[in-house]
Protein backbone atom coordinates (compact mmCIF):
# COMPACT_ATOMS: atom_id res chain seq x y z
CA UNK A 1 0.00 0.00 0.00
CA UNK A 2 1.69 3.29 -0.96
CA UNK A 3 2.38 5.86 1.88
CA UNK A 4 2.66 9.60 1.97
CA UNK A 5 5.93 11.05 3.45
CA UNK A 6 5.04 12.81 6.49
CA UNK A 7 7.23 15.60 7.63
CA UNK A 8 7.08 18.29 9.68
CA UNK A 9 5.79 21.95 8.74
CA UNK A 10 7.23 25.41 9.80
CA UNK A 11 6.44 28.62 10.30
CA UNK A 12 6.87 31.22 7.37
CA UNK A 13 11.03 32.33 7.12
CA UNK A 14 9.77 35.57 8.41
CA UNK A 15 8.64 34.37 11.55
CA UNK A 16 11.17 31.87 11.70
CA UNK A 17 13.88 34.67 11.45
CA UNK A 18 12.38 36.95 14.05
CA UNK A 19 12.21 34.18 16.70
CA UNK A 20 15.98 33.36 15.88
CA UNK A 21 16.68 36.76 16.48
CA UNK A 22 15.14 36.85 19.86
CA UNK A 23 16.58 33.94 21.05
CA UNK A 24 19.89 34.90 20.18
CA UNK A 25 19.64 38.44 21.87
CA UNK A 26 18.27 36.52 25.10
CA UNK A 27 21.23 33.66 25.03
CA UNK A 28 23.52 36.90 24.53
CA UNK A 29 22.23 38.40 27.63
CA UNK A 30 22.07 35.29 29.68
CA UNK A 31 26.08 35.54 28.85
CA UNK A 32 26.71 38.75 29.69
CA UNK A 33 24.90 38.43 33.13
CA UNK A 34 26.73 35.40 34.11
CA UNK A 35 30.01 34.84 35.35
CA UNK A 36 32.26 33.56 32.33
CA UNK A 37 33.05 30.80 34.04
CA UNK A 38 30.08 29.57 35.08
CA UNK A 39 29.15 30.23 31.17
CA UNK A 40 32.13 28.32 29.84
CA UNK A 41 31.45 25.18 32.44
CA UNK A 42 27.50 24.70 31.54
CA UNK A 43 28.39 24.50 27.84
CA UNK A 44 30.70 21.72 28.94
CA UNK A 45 27.61 20.59 30.62
CA UNK A 46 26.52 19.31 27.03
CA UNK A 47 29.05 16.62 26.76
CA UNK A 48 27.07 14.78 29.39
CA UNK A 49 23.25 15.81 27.93
CA UNK A 50 24.45 13.97 24.82
CA UNK A 51 25.46 11.27 26.17
CA UNK A 52 21.99 11.03 27.88
CA UNK A 53 20.19 11.81 24.67
CA UNK A 54 22.24 8.97 23.08
CA UNK A 55 21.85 6.15 25.73
CA UNK A 56 17.81 7.12 25.91
CA UNK A 57 17.44 7.02 22.06
CA UNK A 58 19.89 3.93 21.37
CA UNK A 59 17.17 1.96 24.72
CA UNK A 60 14.11 3.45 22.50
CA UNK A 61 12.69 5.19 25.52
CA UNK A 62 10.35 7.59 23.70
CA UNK A 63 8.74 4.97 21.48
CA UNK A 64 8.21 3.14 24.89
CA UNK A 65 6.75 5.93 26.55
CA UNK A 66 4.22 6.85 23.14
CA UNK A 67 0.97 5.20 24.53
CA UNK A 68 1.23 7.45 27.97
CA UNK A 69 3.54 7.72 30.70
CA UNK A 70 5.72 4.41 32.71
CA UNK A 71 7.45 4.18 35.73
CA UNK A 72 11.49 3.96 36.28
CA UNK A 73 10.55 0.67 37.24
CA UNK A 74 8.85 -0.48 34.65
CA UNK A 75 11.23 1.39 31.79
CA UNK A 76 14.48 -0.54 33.29
CA UNK A 77 12.52 -4.07 32.99
CA UNK A 78 11.38 -3.13 29.32
CA UNK A 79 14.99 -1.70 28.33
CA UNK A 80 17.01 -4.30 30.27
CA UNK A 81 18.70 -1.48 32.68
CA UNK A 82 19.84 -0.60 36.52
CA UNK A 83 16.61 0.85 37.46
CA UNK A 84 18.74 3.42 39.82
CA UNK A 85 21.16 4.40 37.20
CA UNK A 86 18.45 4.70 34.16
CA UNK A 87 16.59 6.88 36.83
CA UNK A 88 19.38 9.54 37.39
CA UNK A 89 19.99 9.79 33.60
CA UNK A 90 16.03 10.29 32.51
CA UNK A 91 15.97 12.90 35.97
CA UNK A 92 18.56 14.89 34.02
CA UNK A 93 16.92 14.68 30.87
CA UNK A 94 13.87 16.13 32.33
CA UNK A 95 15.63 19.13 33.59
CA UNK A 96 16.34 19.87 30.18
CA UNK A 97 12.58 19.23 29.22
CA UNK A 98 13.66 16.18 27.24
CA UNK A 99 11.13 13.69 29.39
CA UNK A 100 8.91 14.77 31.90
CA UNK A 101 8.71 13.23 35.75
CA UNK A 102 5.48 13.67 36.62
CA UNK A 103 5.51 12.41 39.84
CA UNK A 104 8.19 10.58 42.04
CA UNK A 105 9.89 8.59 39.39
CA UNK A 106 7.06 8.44 36.55
CA UNK A 107 8.40 10.12 33.43
CA UNK A 108 6.22 10.84 30.51
CA UNK A 109 6.89 12.46 26.68
CA UNK A 110 7.54 16.28 26.33
CA UNK A 111 7.85 17.75 22.44
CA UNK A 112 11.46 17.63 22.73
CA UNK A 113 11.61 13.73 24.28
CA UNK A 114 9.30 12.85 20.74
CA UNK A 115 12.06 14.24 18.32
CA UNK A 116 13.76 10.70 19.99
CA UNK A 117 11.62 8.60 18.54
CA UNK A 118 11.66 6.13 15.35
CA UNK A 119 9.68 8.49 13.09
CA UNK A 120 11.49 11.38 13.81
CA UNK A 121 15.29 12.09 14.11
CA UNK A 122 16.38 9.20 16.51
CA UNK A 123 18.78 7.70 13.99
CA UNK A 124 20.37 11.15 13.44
CA UNK A 125 20.70 11.17 17.30
CA UNK A 126 22.40 8.09 18.00
CA UNK A 127 24.47 8.51 14.20
CA UNK A 128 26.00 11.78 15.75
CA UNK A 129 26.30 10.64 19.23
CA UNK A 130 27.70 6.86 19.13
CA UNK A 131 30.64 6.00 20.88
CA UNK A 132 31.97 6.15 17.63
CA UNK A 133 31.55 9.44 17.22
CA UNK A 134 32.84 10.29 21.42
CA UNK A 135 35.95 8.78 19.97
CA UNK A 136 36.65 10.78 17.23
CA UNK A 137 36.24 13.74 18.86
CA UNK A 138 37.97 12.87 21.49
CA UNK A 139 41.27 13.08 19.23
CA UNK A 140 40.46 16.72 17.63
CA UNK A 141 43.75 18.24 18.36
CA UNK A 142 45.40 15.61 16.19
CA UNK A 143 43.29 17.58 12.97
CA UNK A 144 44.06 21.04 14.62
CA UNK A 145 47.68 20.21 14.27
CA UNK A 146 47.82 18.84 11.27
CA UNK A 147 44.75 19.82 9.08
CA UNK A 148 43.90 16.09 8.52
CA UNK A 149 40.95 13.84 9.76
CA UNK A 150 41.32 11.54 12.47
CA UNK A 151 38.74 8.69 11.43
CA UNK A 152 41.61 6.88 9.81
CA UNK A 153 44.15 7.42 12.65
CA UNK A 154 41.04 5.71 15.19
CA UNK A 155 39.22 3.61 12.52
CA UNK A 156 41.95 2.52 10.46
CA UNK A 157 40.12 4.06 7.30
CA UNK A 158 38.26 7.08 5.91
CA UNK A 159 34.80 7.32 6.41
CA UNK A 160 32.85 6.36 3.52
CA UNK A 161 35.26 3.15 3.43
CA UNK A 162 34.05 2.14 6.45
CA UNK A 163 30.78 2.64 5.87
CA UNK A 164 30.97 0.36 3.18
CA UNK A 165 32.71 -2.78 5.22
CA UNK A 166 30.57 -2.42 8.11
CA UNK A 167 26.93 -3.37 7.36
CA UNK A 168 25.36 -2.36 10.54
CA UNK A 169 27.18 1.14 10.67
CA UNK A 170 25.95 1.96 7.03
CA UNK A 171 22.44 1.24 7.98
CA UNK A 172 22.41 3.65 10.33
CA UNK A 173 24.10 6.13 8.79
CA UNK A 174 21.38 5.51 5.89
CA UNK A 175 18.89 5.79 8.11
CA UNK A 176 20.35 8.75 9.96
CA UNK A 177 20.45 10.87 6.23
CA UNK A 178 16.69 9.73 6.44
CA UNK A 179 16.39 11.87 8.80
CA UNK A 180 18.00 14.75 7.70
CA UNK A 181 16.23 14.89 4.92
CA UNK A 182 12.83 14.46 6.50
CA UNK A 183 14.15 17.38 8.59
CA UNK A 184 14.81 19.69 6.10
CA UNK A 185 12.56 19.13 3.22
CA UNK A 186 9.59 21.39 3.99
CA UNK A 187 12.19 24.25 4.28
CA UNK A 188 13.69 23.43 0.33
CA UNK A 189 10.18 22.19 -1.47
CA UNK A 190 8.49 26.01 -1.40
CA UNK A 191 11.60 27.66 -2.14
CA UNK A 192 12.39 26.18 -5.51
CA UNK A 193 10.14 25.18 -9.06
CA UNK A 194 11.08 21.77 -9.05
CA UNK A 195 7.91 21.17 -11.11
CA UNK A 196 9.21 22.42 -14.43
CA UNK A 197 11.67 19.89 -14.47
CA UNK A 198 10.90 16.43 -15.97
CA UNK A 199 14.07 14.17 -15.24
CA UNK A 200 15.41 14.43 -11.82
CA UNK A 201 19.05 13.36 -10.85
CA UNK A 202 19.20 13.00 -7.13
CA UNK A 203 23.47 12.52 -6.79
CA UNK A 204 24.57 10.74 -3.42
CA UNK A 205 20.32 10.52 -2.76
CA UNK A 206 20.82 7.54 -0.38
CA UNK A 207 17.28 5.90 0.78
CA UNK A 208 15.90 8.09 -1.74
CA UNK A 209 13.25 10.43 0.68
CA UNK A 210 13.84 13.39 -1.70
CA UNK A 211 12.89 12.03 -4.37
CA UNK A 212 9.97 10.48 -3.13
CA UNK A 213 9.02 13.77 -1.77
CA UNK A 214 9.18 16.08 -4.79
CA UNK A 215 7.73 13.23 -6.75
CA UNK A 216 4.65 12.68 -4.90
CA UNK A 217 4.41 16.38 -4.63
CA UNK A 218 5.17 16.63 -8.54
CA UNK A 219 3.14 13.85 -10.39
CA UNK A 220 4.51 15.39 -13.75
CA UNK A 221 8.22 14.68 -12.61
CA UNK A 222 10.49 11.64 -12.98
CA UNK A 223 13.46 10.54 -10.91
CA UNK A 224 16.98 8.50 -10.61
CA UNK A 225 18.19 8.32 -6.90
CA UNK A 226 22.10 7.57 -7.68
CA UNK A 227 24.51 6.53 -4.91
CA UNK A 228 26.89 3.92 -3.86
CA UNK A 229 25.95 0.24 -4.42
CA UNK A 230 25.31 -1.00 -0.74
CA UNK A 231 22.13 1.94 -0.65
CA UNK A 232 20.36 -0.19 -3.11
CA UNK A 233 17.98 -3.00 -0.56
CA UNK A 234 16.80 0.50 1.25
CA UNK A 235 16.34 2.83 -1.02
CA UNK A 236 14.32 0.09 -3.42
CA UNK A 237 12.13 -0.51 -0.73
CA UNK A 238 11.73 3.05 0.09
CA UNK A 239 10.80 3.87 -3.79
CA UNK A 240 8.40 0.65 -3.16
CA UNK A 241 6.85 1.79 -0.56
CA UNK A 242 6.10 5.42 -1.24
CA UNK A 243 4.71 4.10 -4.88
CA UNK A 244 6.72 6.27 -7.09
CA UNK A 245 9.05 3.05 -8.21
CA UNK A 246 7.17 3.86 -11.69
CA UNK A 247 8.90 6.94 -11.81
CA UNK A 248 11.81 6.68 -10.28
CA UNK A 249 14.84 3.90 -10.32
CA UNK A 250 17.96 3.28 -8.20
CA UNK A 251 21.50 3.60 -10.00
CA UNK A 252 24.31 2.18 -8.03
CA UNK A 253 27.56 4.03 -8.56
CA UNK A 254 30.12 6.25 -7.50
CA UNK A 255 30.29 10.28 -8.29
CA UNK A 256 34.20 9.88 -8.14
CA UNK A 257 33.89 8.23 -11.50
CA UNK A 258 30.41 8.66 -13.55
CA UNK A 259 27.24 10.74 -13.44
CA UNK A 260 24.06 9.14 -14.86
CA UNK A 261 22.97 10.74 -18.20
CA UNK A 262 19.92 12.63 -19.43
CA UNK A 263 18.94 14.67 -16.50
CA UNK A 264 16.71 18.24 -16.33
CA UNK A 265 18.28 18.88 -12.98
CA UNK A 266 20.42 17.25 -10.99
CA UNK A 267 20.57 17.67 -7.29
CA UNK A 268 23.15 17.16 -4.61
CA UNK A 269 21.93 17.58 -0.79
CA UNK A 270 24.54 17.85 1.77
CA UNK A 271 26.91 16.17 -0.71
CA UNK A 272 29.80 18.58 -1.16
CA UNK A 273 30.09 19.55 2.04
CA UNK A 274 31.22 15.86 2.82
CA UNK A 275 34.42 16.34 1.12
CA UNK A 276 37.84 18.90 0.58
CA UNK A 277 38.00 21.45 -2.52
CA UNK A 278 40.10 19.03 -4.43
CA UNK A 279 37.38 16.00 -3.91
CA UNK A 280 34.57 18.61 -4.68
CA UNK A 281 36.00 19.50 -8.28
CA UNK A 282 36.67 15.57 -9.41
CA UNK A 283 32.83 15.23 -8.65
CA UNK A 284 31.63 18.67 -9.85
CA UNK A 285 34.09 17.92 -13.63
CA UNK A 286 31.97 14.73 -13.80
CA UNK A 287 29.14 16.26 -13.35
CA UNK A 288 29.82 18.66 -16.05
CA UNK A 289 31.04 16.38 -18.67
CA UNK A 290 27.49 14.14 -18.10
CA UNK A 291 25.04 17.18 -17.54
CA UNK A 292 23.27 18.12 -20.95
CA UNK A 293 24.12 22.46 -21.60
CA UNK A 294 20.56 23.41 -20.81
CA UNK A 295 20.09 21.63 -17.41
CA UNK A 296 20.67 22.94 -14.30
CA UNK A 297 22.55 21.75 -11.13
CA UNK A 298 21.05 22.50 -7.82
CA UNK A 299 23.61 22.31 -4.68
CA UNK A 300 21.76 22.04 -1.33
CA UNK A 301 24.15 22.56 1.81
CA UNK A 302 24.75 24.59 5.01
CA UNK A 303 26.23 28.24 4.84
CA UNK A 304 28.67 29.56 6.74
CA UNK A 305 27.66 33.71 7.57
CA UNK A 306 30.23 35.42 7.51
CA UNK A 307 31.14 37.43 11.20
CA UNK A 308 30.26 36.16 13.98
CA UNK A 309 26.86 35.71 13.47
CA UNK A 310 25.68 32.66 14.81
CA UNK A 311 25.40 29.21 12.28
CA UNK A 312 24.58 25.64 12.42
CA UNK A 313 27.13 25.90 9.72
CA UNK A 314 29.64 27.08 11.80
CA UNK A 315 29.13 24.15 14.28
CA UNK A 316 28.83 21.41 11.47
CA UNK A 317 31.97 22.29 9.94
CA UNK A 318 33.70 20.53 13.09
CA UNK A 319 32.30 17.40 12.12
CA UNK A 320 33.45 17.91 8.56
CA UNK A 321 36.82 18.60 9.41
CA UNK A 322 37.30 16.13 11.84
CA UNK A 323 35.51 12.93 11.04
CA UNK A 324 35.93 13.64 7.12
CA UNK A 325 38.26 16.55 5.90
CA UNK A 326 35.12 18.25 4.48
CA UNK A 327 34.17 21.76 5.12
CA UNK A 328 31.38 24.03 5.50
CA UNK A 329 31.32 27.24 2.82
CA UNK A 330 30.48 30.78 2.69
CA UNK A 331 28.77 31.62 -0.37
CA UNK A 332 32.24 33.07 -1.97
CA UNK A 333 33.47 29.32 -1.52
CA UNK A 334 31.03 28.08 -3.21
CA UNK A 335 31.21 30.72 -6.00
CA UNK A 336 34.83 30.17 -6.28
CA UNK A 337 34.56 26.13 -6.12
CA UNK A 338 31.84 26.30 -9.25
CA UNK A 339 33.95 28.48 -11.37
CA UNK A 340 37.15 26.15 -11.15
CA UNK A 341 34.74 23.34 -12.33
CA UNK A 342 33.06 25.25 -15.46
CA UNK A 343 29.98 26.24 -13.88
CA UNK A 344 28.41 29.57 -13.31
CA UNK A 345 25.81 30.62 -10.88
CA UNK A 346 22.25 31.68 -12.16
CA UNK A 347 20.78 32.24 -8.67
CA UNK A 348 20.71 31.54 -4.93
CA UNK A 349 17.60 30.35 -2.69
CA UNK A 350 17.47 30.97 1.09
CA UNK A 351 15.59 28.69 3.33
CA UNK A 352 14.22 28.81 6.61
CA UNK A 353 17.09 27.28 7.68
CA UNK A 354 21.10 27.76 7.54
CA UNK A 355 20.68 25.86 4.28
CA UNK A 356 20.69 27.23 0.76
CA UNK A 357 20.16 26.22 -2.43
CA UNK A 358 22.19 27.46 -5.28
CA UNK A 359 21.32 26.92 -8.90
CA UNK A 360 24.27 26.48 -11.63
CA UNK A 361 24.84 26.17 -15.16
CA UNK A 362 27.42 25.21 -17.35
CA UNK A 363 29.52 28.15 -17.97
Amino acid sequence: MKKTIEYPHYPPRFVVLIFERMRHLFMRLNRRFTHPNVAVFEMAHNLWLAAGLNVAAELGIADLLKEGGKSIHDLAVLTGTHEESLYRMMRMLASQEIFRETKSRFFTLTPLAGALQENNIKFLITSHLSKRQFHLFGEMMYTIRTGKSVHEIVLGNKVFEDLGQDEQHNERFINAMTNVSLMQISTILPVYPFKKYKNIIDIGGGEGLMMAALLQKYPGCRGIVFDLPQSAGLAVKFIERYGIDDRCTFVAGSFFETIPEGGDLYIMKNILHDWNDESCLIILRNIAMTMPSASRLLIIDPVVEEGNKPSIGKMTDMLMMTALEGKERTKDEFRILLDQAGFRIRKVYRTISQLILIEAEKA
